[in-house]
């Protein structure tokens, strides 16, 4: 695999788990069931894409 796809994952990917903390924040912190749901369905895809990323980078 060339370096600037790799680079482009990890970049992608740590974006992601930014985001995916920011979901976990939204649902803990959330006072109705639509944002708690959004908060977790949001760090649910932060974490399959980051295992996609690895296993596309190996």
């Amino acid at each position: 695999m060339k370096h600037d796809d790799t680079f482009g994952y990890a970049l992608t990917a740590g974006f992601l788990i930014v985001l995916g903390l920011l979901g976990i924040v939204m649902a803990s912190q959330a006072v109705d069931l639509t944002m708690q749901i959004f908060g977790l369905a949001l760090a649910v895809f932060a974490v399959f894409y980051t295992f996609f990323a690895i296993d596309k980078t190996n």
